[in-house]
């Protein structure tokens, strides 16, 4: 199939809003002058690869579906009356199921993607598409949208998604370097609700230290369940989960490497683990080792964080009965 990478795309699809510049040649149409993609593929693949020591596996099957995020120039749009009126997307969205007023608001998004207001659903039927240039069209310009929208974008099950499929993505195309880009981007903790055997399999493989901050995240990963100090007590937390892990360890973080090798990894379980949300490609599948079944990593990781909670009320005690020492004082 011939990829057609159009930046001269007209420049407004509903009235007074222009396409955003950067998402121009990400569109796909699926008529008119601009098409670029077919209504319906099949897709077979059976592949392997091996990225440092870790065996993927890529199954056999086959799909015949459309694009969710395919638009037609031909379907009507519609500007409703008062958009807060107007039913959000299903579950899955689609481009070709919405109706002439969703689709108004969904070209509205067009113009500006990034606007946080937006309902999550027009969000997904964009991001469906960009998941499709990671596979087939331009990788490196729907890598950096995906990375701009998930700084936008709360909402869990996009962060899920996405942020499997950069890291799978970046694996399977054999574009490595791609993802500390992805683990420089992890600013915010809402960013962290991917896959968290994803993020210690990519900190793994590019020796990215594993840091306090990153084990309270995880914490219940670890069967960690008091969980009281770590919603409301924070940077305590944080600070005592240090001294504890340096006291430890003589180090400030956590070296994966002294928990896994590539005899280790290729004796862990390993699950069937979809790439992408978008429903065409569906038969997208990797085999990847499950890292935080190793109960030697899981165990350490859960006596960090029980020590650190019995010094967190500690400090804590301290803490309030210095400020009942000042209060008298005054």
């Amino acid at each position: 199939m011939d990829i057609v990478v159009n930046s001269q795309l007209p420049d407004i699809y509903v009235e007074d809003c222009k396409i955003y510049d950067d998402i121009k040649s990400l569109l796909w149409f699926g008529d008119g002058p601009y098409k670029n993609l077919s209504k319906e593929h099949i897709y077979t693949h059976d592949e392997y690869l091996i990225y440092e020591g870790i065996k993927i596996r890529i199954p056999h099957l086959s799909v015949k579906t459309i694009e969710p995020s395919l638009i037609f120039m031909n379907m009507p749009v519609q500007k409703p009356i008062d958009e807060s009126l107007v039913p959000r997307p299903p579950y899955y969205p689609t481009y070709i199921e919405l109706t002439p007023e969703q689709r108004w608001i969904y070209l509205k998004l067009l113009s500006n993607p990034y606007n946080a207001n937006i309902d999550i659903g027009y969000v997904f039927i964009f991001y469906y598409g960009l998941e499709r240039h990671l596979i087939e069209g331009d990788f490196h310009s729907a890598f950096n949208v995906i990375l701009k929208l998930r700084n936008v974008h709360k909402n869990k099950s996009f962060h899920y998604y996405s942020g499997n499929a950069l890291i799978l993505s970046a694996l399977w195309k054999g574009k490595g370097e791609y993802i500390p880009l992805f683990i420089k981007s992890l600013e915010n903790e809402y960013e962290y609700n991917f896959s968290d055997n994803l993020l210690i399999m990519s900190y793994f493989s590019f020796n990215v230290p594993f840091l306090p901050r990153d084990i309270m995240i995880m914490a219940k990963t670890f069967l960690y369940r008091k969980m009281n100090y770590i919603k409301n007590n924070p940077d305590v937390f944080l600070k005592c989960l240090t001294e504890i892990i340096k006291e430890k360890t003589g180090m400030d973080y956590v070296d994966l490497k002294t928990f896994y090798t590539t005899d280790v990894i290729e004796k862990l379980h390993r699950a069937n683990t979809p790439i992408y949300a978008n429903m065409s490609m569906v038969d997208k599948e990797i085999s990847i080792p499950i890292l935080v079944t190793n109960m030697k990593f899981k165990g350490h990781m859960l006596m960090y964080l029980t020590l650190a909670h019995e010094k967190t009320k500690v400090e804590l005690a301290e803490i309030r009965k210095n400020s009942k020492k000042k209060l008298i004082k005054e």
